[in-house]
C-alpha cells in the first residue's frame, strides 16, 4: 500500500532540546523520521530538522513549538 505524505511537522523536542521530524499521511497517520534502526532522529537546529524534509520528500512543512522563533 502506498502513503502520500501530506505534511511534515517538525515539533520542537523540549527534553532532548532538538528537533523531530513527523511526516503525516492522507488518513492522517504520523510517521517519525527515523535512523536505520527506527530510532526517532533528533535535529540541534530547525534548520537542519528542515533540510532532513527536504532530503526525504518535500511537502508542506509545519514548525509546531512555542519557541520557533528564536530559531530565526
Amino acid at each position: 500500500m502506498k502513503h502520500t505524505l501530506v505534511e511534515a511537522r517538525l515539533v520542537h523536542d523540549f527534553l532532548s532540546a532538538g528537533w523531530s521530524v513527523n511526516f503525516k499521511d492522507e488518513a492522517g497517520n504520523d510517521y517519525p523520521l527515523t535512523d536505520v534502526y527506527g530510532i526517532p532522529c533528533s535535529y540541534d537546529s530547525l534548520k537542519q530538522a528542515q533540510d532532513a524534509v527536504h532530503e526525504a520528500g518535500d511537502c508542506p512543512v509545519k514548525v509546531d513549538s512555542l519557541f520557533h522563533f528564536s530559531e530565526r
